[in-house]
């Protein structure tokens, strides 16, 4: 379980870098449904190919795009680690929706069925904060 919340940090990574109208619609409450296809969508877009897969490298390439820069690989084994839960070397669509859900459940927590602002919030920074070193 632990492993599957992790799964969306890779992501998010890619999330900071979203246009500004993905940035204020999370201002706004949002369903455990609208939460996952939120990041459906955005494995979508970082699966270059059209395969139903991402790799390391539509992953770095997806960062590079949002970021303007190629990010170092220390960066990219470890956002694809996250990704990749079951370690076969490429992140599904599956994965991603069964990490999203547990994400949510994680973060949601007066379990309304709504994930707040502060609740993301608290949910991202306590994320960033697991991401850094010790």
């Amino acid at each position: 379980m632990k492993t599957m919340v992790f799964l969306s940090a890779g992501l998010m990574a890619i999330a900071a870098c979203a246009p500004a109208t993905a940035q204020r619609r999370s201002q706004e409450p949002e369903t455990r449904d609208q939460y996952i296809a939120q990041q459906q969508r955005r494995f979508a877009q970082m699966d270059a190919n059209g395969d139903g897969v991402v790799t390391k490298d539509e992953l770095s390439a997806q960062i590079a795009k949002r970021m303007g820069n190629t990010p170092p690989p220390e960066m990219i084994d470890s956002l694809f680690k996250r990704m990749d839960v079951d370690g076969d070397g490429k992140a599904t669509a599956a994965e991603v929706a069964t990490a999203a859900g547990a994400q949510f459940d994680a973060w949601d927590t007066n379990k309304d069925g709504m994930l707040s602002p502060d609740e993301r919030r608290a949910g991202q920074m306590a994320l960033m904060q697991g991401m850094r070193p010790q």
